[in-house]
């Protein structure tokens, strides 16, 4: 590293980390005044002094001095190019090229030439990207043409805003994005060089337009350009010069021209006095003359605001209060009738076109929105904004309208581009909020690509209709400024685009219009807490009270600054950005926690930066501190715990008391359904004992009945009748006096006064003996029966009556519920100290709920399908007590539709 300073040079020892002078002698430079140093391609060293030019090598040995050409001229920067040329800048004597080829050098001085250096004092001097090599001054900036020598110079224009901001030049500088900074005695200048868009306006001298109001621009059949102005008439550009028509110089109506068109030799210039109609006579436009056509010709209105011709040689002509026609017979028709035809009251036309299949589009500019008219089937469309319908068009004010390769109609608006399907009358629209740069269309224009190019309030937008993403160019870019005119734009025969505005026009190939590639960063600028200004407050942790937080922040993308848009999260999470309006954001009352804040930015050509980032903290109040909060959940807990022992005891005394009461509950409701229950079944013995003591009773009295008839009418009783009446009466009465022992013996039973008579006996023989009795009552049922022994002899102690009685009763029961066709088996099985006697039956079998209460006195189990209803309801429970008495059990095993087994179990000796 070499160092230049004001009194000598200086290199940097970078292991020893000193400075060491060279060349420090008298005689070994001009001067110790050193401005400037250059490296040359061969390693030497430019050093530049106040008193003349040194070359010297890599030894610090002088090579050479310049002094009979660059002599002692203060020499204030070097600047070498890659086609072997070194430059140097003086104060007092001109630019020098030095050629190392050849070392032939050129001195360039400031003369009365407009293309010569604009002043001898050089202080800055720069290549650009593409290699175009500027020079600052104290007369302004120029750029050096290597092909033609010439110098193009750059100044201060008065009451021009994107001038010079004065033309006193100190120094350059090319930023990371391509965009030169250029520092004047009065300030920073930001200049693009690198712009595809080339900016004609009107300037002091000649051959350049008269106005930068640019109102209608058109190229005529012999490549004649007519550029028309809001208030100086019309400017001709043919080839390298311009030529203009006004009022003063031509019949021209007025000189506020509002569209220009043309046909053939005629150009069509519609002005706020009416149409003036030029008709060339030779190719430049010199020999002309001019037909006008005004209200008085048949116009609706003077104030001509839109011109355009149709495929049949019509010129329409659209005014602020209708529209007409111009015939090629050169005759003006008022068709305006149309709009009262078809109820629309807006006949302020600001647009006409015919698309491919032949249907004319009227934009009407204040409220009417689009109209389509078929000429062919005379029907009629109107398209207006309708809030409810995204598919209407975006606004009615219409600006604009053309026709795309597929046949889409484009419709620029107050309020976006409308694409309007014919086919479906359908629109898609896009906006500010799409992307494009601002809302007002002006002019569309597509390029070979089919690629849309509008002009707008805030400057031009390519929308790429493939993925619906748009370009955006402004003022930095080269454009005359952001803001452009309506009826100003226009594409010429070798397909380049111009568009008019306010200060001159743009004109510019669209395939050959390069996008900067270069990615911003967004940096952070200030911050401020409760309004005191912070440097940075990333990792800090603030107060509780700090909680006001203003961000401010920038890219250094200075070139489109003001046309980024930026976004920013707050929190980091995966929420949604949000879009700041500004590069400032404000956040108030924040609650207490971590935050993490982060900004990007996408510049206007579709280039996102990277997330900037700044974490901070704000603290808790003390009584919302971890701290605070730990005592708070401590004095909770214990409250709660208090609460919990007082609630548990509470508790455990009503769950106690609630407990007797269900236990007592539980024995009270037992009880009722007992009694229930009881009293049930005891009115249910009762009705069918009744029935029982009442079936008997009326065969007795039938046949008293009988056999006093029969004695009244002295009709003699056979013996087999009487005998067969006796054993029915017989039969009768003993069915009653066994329901009256059942009643009786249960009685006893029930006061313990019942006794056996026991006495030893051979069971097994008592059983049989008791089935062989029944055996042909029950065979003559239908039923077979089956009795079955493992031993031939055994004694026990019991009460012959009684057990015959119970067996009996159980045989009974069996025939009663098995239905014929059934089996019931007795069984005897010797258990050495037991007796085991089972009955066995295919019956209807008990269901399981009810075999635990059969022994239960006044229960029956009566299958309701079962002819055998009766019985008194005692015999099981006499037979359970009966069994009882002897010391045995009796239990009962059964399933519902295979039958029951009674099984008694008897001791031998029960005494």
């Amino acid at each position: 590293m070499i160092a230049s300073t004001v009194n000598g040079l200086n290199v940097y020892d970078e292991k020893n980390d000193t400075f060491t002078r060279v060349l420090g002698n008298e005689k070994d430079l001009p001067s110790q005044y050193i401005y400037s140093i250059e490296e040359g391609p061969n390693g030497h060293i430019w050093i530049g002094t106040d008193n003349g030019l040194v070359e010297v090598d890599k030894n610090f040995k002088v090579v050479k001095t310049y002094e009979d050409t660059v002599a002692n001229s203060s020499v204030y920067e070097i600047e070498y190019d890659t086609n072997g040329y070194m430059w140097i800048c003086t104060l007092d004597n001109g630019l020098f090229k030095v050629d190392l080829y050849n070392n032939s050098i050129i001195n360039y001085k400031s003369d009365s030439n407009k293309y010569s250096l604009p002043s001898d004092s050089v202080r800055a001097i720069m290549h650009d990207a593409p290699g175009n090599l500027w020079i600052g001054t104290e007369k302004g900036l120029c750029r050096y043409d290597y092909e033609t020598d010439k110098f193009i110079t750059y100044k201060k224009e008065a009451y021009q805003n994107n001038t010079l901001v004065y033309d006193n030049i100190f120094c350059l500088f090319k930023d990371n994005s391509g965009l030169m900074w250029i520092g004047t005695y009065s300030g920073v200048s930001i200049f693009n060089p690198n712009s595809s868009f080339i900016h004609f306006k009107s300037e002091m001298e000649d051959d350049t337009i008269n106005s930068n109001l640019i109102q209608g621009i058109y190229e005529d059949q012999d490549g004649t350009f007519w550029i028309g102005s809001n208030e100086s008439g019309v400017n001709i550009l043919n080839e390298n010069s311009v030529k203009y028509l006004n009022t003063k110089n031509s019949d021209l109506l007025n000189d506020s021209i509002r569209d220009i068109t043309g046909l053939k030799n005629n150009i069509y210039l519609g002005t706020n006095e009416g149409l003036s109609v030029l008709t060339k006579n030779d190719k430049k436009g010199e020999d002309y003359t001019i037909t006008n056509y005004t209200e008085e010709n048949g116009l609706p209105s003077n104030k001509v605001r839109s011109l355009y011709v149709d495929s049949k040689g019509y010129v329409w002509i659209g005014t602020n209060k209708g529209i007409a026609t111009l015939d090629p017979n050169n005759n003006i028709i008022d068709i305006s009738y149309i709009f009262e035809k078809i109820g629309v009251s807006d006949k302020f036309v600001r647009a006409v076109y015919e698309d491919s299949n032949g249907n004319y589009y009227i934009g009407c500019f204040l409220d009417g929105g689009l109209i389509k008219i078929n000429p062919k089937t005379k029907k009629y469309t109107i398209y207006k904004n309708k809030e409810d319908d995204y598919s209407s068009i975006s606004n009615n004010s219409i600006r604009y309208i053309t026709e795309d390769s597929k046949g889409n109609i484009l419709v620029g608006t107050s309020h976006g581009i409308n694409i309007l399907d014919p086919k479906t009358d359908k629109s898609t629209h896009y906006t500010e909020k799409d992307g494009l740069i601002n809302n007002t269309v002006y002019g569309i224009l597509l390029d070979s690509n089919n690629g849309i190019w509008m002009s707008t309030n805030g400057g031009i937008s390519k929308l790429s209709l493939e993925d619906g993403t748009f370009m955006n160019f402004t003022i930095s870019d080269g454009l005359q400024s952001n803001e452009f005119n309506g009826r100003s734009s226009f594409k010429s025969k070798d397909g380049k685009l111009f568009f008019g505005g306010i200060n001159g026009f743009n004109v510019f190939d669209p395939d050959s219009v390069e996008l900067s590639l270069f990615k911003p960063q967004v940096i952070f600028d200030k911050f401020e807490v409760n309004c005191v200004t912070e440097k940075y407050i990333s990792s800090k942790k603030l107060k509780s009270t700090d909680n006001n937080i203003k961000v401010s922040f920038f890219t250094n993308d200075y070139k489109n600054s003001t046309s980024a848009k930026y976004y920013y999260n707050l929190n980091g999470g995966d929420s949604e950005w949000e879009v700041s309006n500004s590069n400032t954001l404000l956040f108030a009352n924040l609650s207490p926690g971590n935050y993490t804040l982060k900004v990007k930015a996408i510049t206007q050509h579709g280039i996102s930066t990277e997330e900037a980032c700044v974490d901070f903290t704000i603290k808790r109040s003390f009584w919302i501190s971890n701290l605070a909060i730990f005592i708070y959940v401590i004095i909770i807990a214990i409250i709660i715990y208090l609460q919990i022992n007082k609630l548990k005891k509470l508790d455990q005394l009503v769950n106690k008391r609630t407990q007797e009461l269900r236990g007592e509950m539980k024995k009270n409701k037992q009880l009722f359904e007992k009694i229930i229950a009881f009293e049930k079944n005891k009115n249910n013995y009762f009705v069918n004992m009744s029935h029982e003591l009442r079936t008997p009773l009326n065969v007795l009295n039938g046949l008293n009945q009988l056999i006093k008839g029969l004695s009244k009418k002295d009709t003699f009783i056979t013996p087999d009748k009487l005998s067969y009446y006796m054993d029915v009466m017989e039969r009768n009465c003993s069915r009653l006096l066994s329901l009256i022992n059942n009643l009786i013996d249960y009685a006893k039973i029930e006061n313990n006064s019942y006794t056996l008579n026991k006495k030893d006996e051979n069971i097994v023989y008592l059983v049989e003996e008791i089935v062989l009795d029944m055996k042909d009552y029950i065979e003559g049922k239908g039923i077979d029966l089956i009795f079955d022994t493992d031993t031939e002899e055994k004694e026990i102690s019991c009460d012959k009556l009684e057990i015959e009685r119970c067996i009996v009763n159980l045989l009974g029961n069996a025939v009663k519920f098995t239905p014929e066709g059934g089996l019931i088996e007795v069984l005897i099985q010797d258990l050495k100290d037991k007796v085991k006697i089972s009955v066995k039956d295919s019956g209807i079998g008990i269901p399981e709920e009810k075999q635990s209460m059969i022994f239960d006195k006044f229960n029956q189990v009566i299958d309701d399908n079962s002819k055998q209803k009766n019985g008194s309801g005692l015999g099981l429970t006499i037979t359970k007590h009966l069994i009882g008495l002897h010391g045995g059990e009796i239990y009962v095993e059964s399933k519902v539709g295979e039958g029951s087994e009674f099984i008694i179990i008897l001791p031998i000796n029960n005494n």
